[in-house]
């Protein structure tokens, strides 16, 4: 009896398991679901409604900390900074030393060449989709249906990802 529960315990946490690894970092989650035994569409499911609740997430939490970043630092940290003595002259001339990374100039790169569709293409792949709706969300927050389009760029993947991986898994 014991053996029974324990084996339909262990299927739900494989399942929970795609479901969070695909909402983080969704590349390994569809090569996961296969090395764990799933068939082809309960590996299409899980890790489709599991990116897309990540995305979901993120597109929601990346908008609570902007929100909570721009009302408090612009109207109090900054002010308050920029009216001391001591640090007026400092705020007046620094200017923050750009530093550019191999990540922040290929960023730079996708969003000056490719825009938001590049950014909705690449985040399931190449950037983590945490990182990638927060980009979008931060420099096209004022586009309507992100959501949906980084949803439906989860589902594709998914199905691209879910299908070679199938193909190659012996």
């Amino acid at each position: 009896m014991f053996e029974v529960v324990f084996a339909a315990h262990e299927g739900i946490l494989r399942m929970l398991g795609v479901f969070v690894v695909s909402g983080l970092k969704f590349i390994v989650a569809p090569f996961m679901s296969i090395n764990l035994g799933f068939t082809y569409s309960q590996t299409l499911v899980y890790t489709a409604v599991g990116g897309i609740a990540g995305v979901w997430f993120f597109y929601h939490l990346s908008h609570i900390i902007l929100a909570i970043y721009h009302r408090y630092y612009t109207q109090k940290v900054f002010p308050y900074l920029s009216q001391t003595t001591i640090f007026r002259n400092r705020f007046a001339t620094y200017k923050p030393k750009k530093i550019f990374t191999r990540k922040s100039r290929m960023l730079g790169v996708i969003r000056a060449k490719y825009g938001l569709p590049g950014i909705i293409i690449l985040t399931p792949i190449l950037l983590s989709i945490p990182f990638g709706t927060f980009l979008a969300i931060t420099y096209y927050s004022h586009q309507r249906h992100i959501l949906a389009y980084m949803a439906a760029s989860v589902v594709c993947w998914t199905i691209i990802l879910t299908t070679i991986g199938h193909l190659l898994h012996p």
